[in-house]
């Protein structure tokens, strides 16, 4: 490989960095234009969310008794709290992708540290001190989205279990059996353990098709 471009014409090395030039514009733009999307649906999906909290609480506290209601409100926000981790996790994902291309890309065709962008960091340690009301820290902004919105979602479905009990005993012969201080611990244990089975069923209903693309099986490390 050294040895051809040792023959190569300037015309023919200026082309071949022309068509690496765009190669990495590419890349760049597939990688900006991810980290675009994911911020968008996280203010989409939020929003939803915010939404179904507020009729929650408006149904709630209402003087007539709205207990389907409040029990429909909470199963859509479970689904869109879960639909929402799954978009999350979809776009990380895909983020992911692109950066460790971009950084593939800069460690194999720019020697030199100071002609990266991507694949360098100015000082690990500077301006790094969770402590520190005014210094920042390393921390990653989607995972930090990742563990609110499966909070969310574990809270939704609590609240779904919490006023299904609730009817069920209202509506059973045996409703003193079983005390309320009991049933919001229950319903959040289920909720967990139904949030990861959910997830784990999502994942493997709405993946994307990977079967044209080619695995270049980039070290992670």
């Amino acid at each position: 490989m050294a040895e051809d471009a040792k023959y190569m014409t300037e015309e023919e090395k200026k082309e071949k960095k022309d068509k690496k030039d765009k190669q990495y514009e590419r890349l760049i733009a597939a990688r900006n234009f991810h980290y675009d999307n994911l911020n968008k649906w996280l203010i989409t999906f939020y929003a939803i969310i915010g939404a179904l909290f507020l009729a929650l609480w408006t149904l709630h506290a209402s003087a007539t008794m709205h207990r389907y209601m409040e029990l429909c409100v909470a199963i859509v926000g479970y689904v869109v709290s879960i639909g929402a981790i799954l978009s999350i996790k979809g776009y990380y994902y895909w983020e992911t992708n692109w950066i460790m291309l971009v950084h593939y890309f800069e460690k194999n065709n720019f020697k030199e540290n100071g002609e990266r962008v991507y694949s360098v960091f100015a000082n690990k340690n500077a301006n790094n001190c969770v402590c520190n009301p005014v210094a920042g820290t390393n921390v990653s902004t989607s995972k930090v989205a990742l563990a609110i919105t499966t909070f969310i979602a574990v809270l939704w479905g609590t609240f779904a279990l919490y006023f299904s009990a609730n009817l069920l005993m209202e509506t059973c012969e045996f409703k003193d059996v079983c005390p309320k201080s009991i049933v919001v611990p229950i319903s959040m244990c289920i909720s967990c353990l139904m949030t990861m089975i959910l997830l784990y069923k999502g994942a493997e209903r709405f993946s994307s098709d990977l079967s044209g693309l080619d695995d270049l099986n980039i070290p992670l490390k």
